[in-house]
């Protein structure tokens, strides 16, 4: 690609899965004054996003008339947006009321209903989480919030709960190198635990550890960071239950 959108100097998702240290500090730093308000503010996060929810587009078949999806870690909505014309329904999931909140008046003020679109705060999302009222799904999507999880098993054994049978997982991160390694500074360890990303082994590991199969891992795009010398590549990975 000819440019590359920009990676915002501050940590850029939200997480989720088991209480621990990580997850309150990363619940505390995305419901601090001004992150969810100006999340959706800078250009390259938005483009970011555009491009992973088109490799997402790429790799497995929304309908329409028929896809219910999870997005997980959906922060203020931006891969949702991406997603609608392309869904049934999507029911974003963060960590962040603050993030929530601004998911939701976007929602809103387009007119969507909260049927077609909404999002729930869930601090610790585990199997049967009282706040999805019992819905299964037939995609999640979780993109660029990986790198914030403590466990990335546990959390892609709980979302493959949520998942209905022949249903399909969808993670996009980053895709560990020299430059995913420059990407944040060493200070957000609290909050960013893979600050230098993936490999291909280390998700498929998580995904078929829950259960997944027919896994698939592939290059999604590139993107500046303020911090790294060289652009950084996203993977999309996909797995099925």
């Amino acid at each position: 690609m000819a440019e590359h959108p920009a990676i915002p100097n501050q940590a850029h998702c939200n997480r989720h899965g088991r209480t621990n240290g990580v997850e309150e500090a990363n619940k505390q730093f995305f419901n601090s004054a001004g992150v969810a308000e100006n999340f959706s503010e800078h250009p390259g996060t938005v483009e970011c996003a555009r491009r992973l929810a088109a490799a997402m587009l790429k790799v497995y078949p929304f309908a329409e008339e028929e896809s219910v999806v999870m997005d997980f870690a959906c922060g203020t909505g931006l891969i949702s947006r991406e997603l609608a014309p392309h869904a049934k329904s999507i029911v974003g999931v963060d960590i962040s009321q603050n993030m929530v909140d601004m998911y939701n008046l976007s929602v809103h003020n387009q007119g969507i209903s909260p049927d077609e679109m909404r999002a729930v705060c869930i601090s610790a999302i585990k199997e049967d989480e009282e706040h999805l009222q019992g819905m299964t799904f037939d995609v999640i999507v979780c993109a660029n919030a990986y790198h914030h999880f403590a466990s990335i098993d546990s959390v892609t054994k709980c979302l493959v709960s949520y998942l209905k049978h022949g249903g399909s997982l969808l993670v996009a991160d980053l895709i560990k190198g020299q430059s995913s390694q420059e990407v944040f500074p060493p200070n957000v360890d609290h909050i960013v635990p893979h600050r230098s990303g993936f490999t291909a082994e280390e998700i498929r590991n998580a995904f078929e550890g829950a259960g997944l199969h027919n896994f698939s891992f592939a290059e999604a795009t590139k993107a500046r960071s303020r911090h790294a010398t060289e652009p950084v590549t996203f993977f999309i990975a996909r797995g099925d239950r």
